[in-house]
């Protein structure tokens, strides 16, 4: 009987040694403005060890860096981010694995920073009745949007509203054809801004050869 009950006890000693890692990753979704320090902290709540974690960046692997800081225990692992900018955003991963499997939790860095140019356009020369697309965007958060201008003597109009020639195709690009020389060739502009200083700003021209 004795012996039985200390079998019994050997195997469930092994079930409760033989197991795979559980962890908890703190924050779970966090907003944060650009500059600032974050960290992130993943814990083991079980497991056998020992243990290797292992952060991950939209499901790329990370290494320590000048502004990436990783310190690691045997039952926890903090992330630590530093002068954050728009480009941290992005889903932040802890693995934890052992000899039996793995387990990982996700944890959502939104940077709220003025934007950054994702598109910028350049300075065309077009014939009359060429059909031209023209992209100007940024990325950021909140979202940035895009203004269109055209110079105008000494100022800066819209440029979908004084002119009928050019046609929004979404947010970030213009499409346009039937340009007339007198008219429509010029110095062109766009703004990209998402309520946070400082917005961008280019510029670029627009030559028309030949008439219609």
């Amino acid at each position: 009987m004795i012996l039985i009950t200390l079998c019994a006890l050997s195997v469930l000693a092994c079930v409760v040694c033989d197991e795979l890692p559980k962890v908890s990753l703190n924050p779970q979704k966090l907003v944060q403005k650009s500059g600032q320090e974050t960290s992130f902290s993943c814990v083991l709540r079980r497991g056998s060890l020992p243990v290797r974690f292992e952060w991950l960046y939209n499901d790329r692997s990370m290494e320590p860096s000048s502004k990436i800081q990783i310190e690691s225990t045997t039952k926890s692992s903090t992330l630590i981010l530093e002068s954050l900018t728009i480009l941290n955003a992005g889903n932040y991963t802890c693995r934890a694995s052992n000899s039996f499997g793995f387990d990982q939790s996700t944890s959502n860095l939104i940077v709220e920073g003025p934007p950054q140019w994702q598109s910028k356009p350049v300075d065309l020369r077009i014939g009359p009745k060429e059909r031209f697309n023209i992209k100007c965007s940024g990325i950021g958060h909140p979202v940035p949007s895009v203004s269109w201008r055209k110079q105008i003597g000494s100022e800066w109009r819209d440029l979908l509203e004084s002119s009928n020639v050019f046609t929004k195709i979404s947010s970030a690009e213009i499409t346009g054809n039937q340009l007339i020389k007198e008219k429509d060739e010029g110095k062109y502009g766009c703004e990209v801004s998402n309520g946070i200083k400082p917005s961008l700003w280019t510029e670029f021209m627009i030559q028309v050869s030949g008439k219609l």
